[in-house]
Parts: C-alpha cells; structure tokens; sequence
C-alpha cells in the first residue's frame, strides 16, 4: 500500500509566555479532508535546515499569517500602514519556496502565502488597501470583526485557469481578512481571479504543475464550501501524481 501524501506547513513564530511555532488548525484539518498528511516546517535561525524537510513532503502549503518584509519587495515600512513582519519567517518561507519551486513540489499559497509567492517572484505588494487606497476597506475582515467563515464578496475566475478547473467554477464567494495585497505582479505569475473592485485575489504559475495563490482563507470554508475542498483535494492529488511519477493533468481534465 502507497503511503500517505505528507504536504508540509510552514510554522510561525508566535510570541506568548515564551516564542511558539504554530498554525491554525483549519489548516490542517483541511488537508487531513482532502488525504494528505501534514507536516510542520518550523521557522529556524538557519532557513536551510528548513528546506531540508521538503525531502519529506510532497507538496507546500503556505498559510496566512503576519505581512511579509516591505524591504524584501524594495519598500520601507510605512508608519502608516499596520504593518507587522517577522523576518526570520520571511526567510524560512522564501527558502522553503523557491526550493519546492526548483523542485515542481504543488504549492499553494494562502493569503500571506499568496503574497511571498509574488514577492519571492519580483512581484510588490500594496501596505496597507485602505490607507494606499488600492480598494474596498472591507477586505480587512478581521479588523472589523467579520467571522472568518463568512463569505463577504465575489471573485471571478479566469475560466481558463488551472485554478477554475480545480475548483470547477468561474466564480466564487470568499471570506476577506487581509490589509495587504499583490501590486505589481512577479515574474512567471498570472492574474487569474479579482474581487469586483480590482483586487488580485488569485494567480497561479502556468510553468509548473500546480502554483496557485489565492487571498481568502479557504481552509476556514473547505467544510462547507465545495469549491474550497476541491482545491485542497487538488493540491493534494498534484502531489500524489508527481510523487507516484506521473504527468501533470492537463488543464481540461482537472476536477474531472
């Protein structure tokens, strides 16, 4: 009997009565839905060590978590724009990335994931929506106390995408709790989902079997929300196919 598909999970610092490393456990339970197994990546003084663990996965989720460095995209922190880094995750993550990337490991990328994939691509992001004015306030669900597993606005999907053919839909309604966004987009993205006021909420990378970066927190709707569990379901199938030796699933057959 094959083994269980291991996707790993990077883990962030969390300061309490001493530094933790954690993530929430929607994503893991998520993962758990569509067979795979996860495995923890901590964040480590020396990134390489880190990497190192990929050897043991066969696929990369990036969670949501705290903003990525704007020095790493060529920007200074904005006093104005509540921005919060952790750069020792900054580095753990990018390292973690751009291997799996060398390797075609499936990634996807979730909210502050999705933004390190286009930053870790060249690409820049937007501070802060609100103060830059780049769009609607409201996607900062969390600030203004929206439940994290209601939806709040529409994306619609590029319905050529590897993202619309995984989740077997050209639109959708996602949850919003993020103060940043992509801007210019990195080298080798593709634009393949906006929210209605402009915002990039999804890019995938069509070089590679399966990159897909999406905003919203689909890990907190992958129980209710069909379309959220296929796409865990398709992380986790990429992962099976390129650890068991097979080619990628053409585009017109995924979610078939």
């Amino acid at each position: 009997m094959a083994r269980q598909v291991v996707v790993g999970i990077t883990l962030r610092p969390v300061a309490a009565e001493s530094e933790r490393l954690l993530v929430n456990r929607a994503y893991s339970d998520s993962l758990e839905r569509a067979g795979a197994v996860p495995l923890g990546i901590p964040t480590l003084r020396d990134p390489e060590q880190a990497v190192a663990l990929l050897d043991l996965c066969d696929g990369l989720l990036l969670p949501g978590g705290p903003d990525v460095e704007p020095r790493r995209y060529g920007e200074e922190i904005r006093a104005d724009c509540r921005t919060e880094a952790v750069p020792d995750l900054d580095a753990t993550e990018a390292a973690v990335l751009r291997r799996a990337l060398e390797r075609d490991l499936p990634v996807l990328a979730i909210c502050r994931g999705c933004q390190l994939l286009n930053v870790v691509r060249g690409g820049t992001l937007w501070q802060d929506i609100a103060v830059l004015g780049a769009g609607d306030p409201a996607h900062d669900g969390e600030t203004a106390g929206t439940p994290r597993d209601q939806t709040v606005h529409p994306v619609a999907l590029e319905p050529d995408s590897l993202l619309s053919n995984v989740i077997l839909a050209t639109a959708i309604g996602v949850n919003s709790l993020h103060h940043q966004a992509l801007r210019e987009i990195g080298e080798g993205l593709r634009v393949v989902g906006r929210s209605p006021d402009g915002l990039v909420e999804a890019v995938e990378m069509p070089e590679h079997r399966f990159v897909l970066g999406i905003q919203c927190h689909p890990e907190e709707l992958s129980a209710t929300e069909p379309w959220a569990a296929r796409l865990f379901a398709g992380l986790v199938d990429a992962a099976r196919r390129r650890r068991d030796g097979h080619a990628a699933v053409p585009r017109s057959a995924v979610g078939g």
